[in-house]
């Protein structure tokens, strides 16, 4: 990673990301950038018609409260997680 190799002192990049990169790099801090300097992605999930089972499988995984679990653990907005 160029900032481990003193290469680049920031890195810009998506929360997921930078999680994994603290752990990767001693001393790291993560800093949220204030509202109007900060971006989103908007991720969608579709099956396509006639999908293998196994796709339909690992859409209601993901749609699971278990699966809403994990996306909120690594950072990502998790609509379906039970109140």
């Amino acid at each position: 990673m160029l900032i481990a190799e003193g290469k680049a002192d920031l890195l810009l990049t998506y929360c997921t990301n930078a999680m994994e990169a603290k752990k990767e790099v001693t001393g790291a801090q993560i800093v949220a950038l204030p509202d109007e300097l900060a971006v989103g992605a908007d991720y969608g999930l579709t099956v396509i018609a006639n999908a293998p089972l196994d796709g339909y499988r690992f859409t209601m995984s993901i749609l699971s409260a278990d699966g809403q679990c994990i996306l909120a653990r690594y950072g990502f907005s998790a609509p379906a997680l039970p109140q």
